[in-house]
């Protein structure tokens, strides 16, 4: 599971995420929980999967001015 701690741009977040889809890796939004947004994907690795929910975001011109945190759970 990967968690995205964000306190802002939740909506486009998801979107980006659930529209990721790159060398077969993707990710499902499974729920919100306050500032924390939970993530399945497909990629068996959840440290390396959280590291490229982070960069997905960042790659964004919103991301890449925000402060999040993306950690594997």
């Amino acid at each position: 599971m990967v968690v995205i701690n964000a306190p802002l741009q939740q909506d486009k977040i998801i979107d980006e995420l659930k529209n990721y889809n790159k060398d077969g890796v993707s990710f499902r939004f499974i729920e919100k929980k306050a500032m924390k947004l939970y993530f399945e994907t497909s990629l068996e690795d959840q440290e390396q999967a959280a590291r490229l929910a982070r960069q997905a975001i960042k790659d964004t011109p919103w991301g890449s001015v925000m402060y999040f945190q993306a950690t594997a759970e």
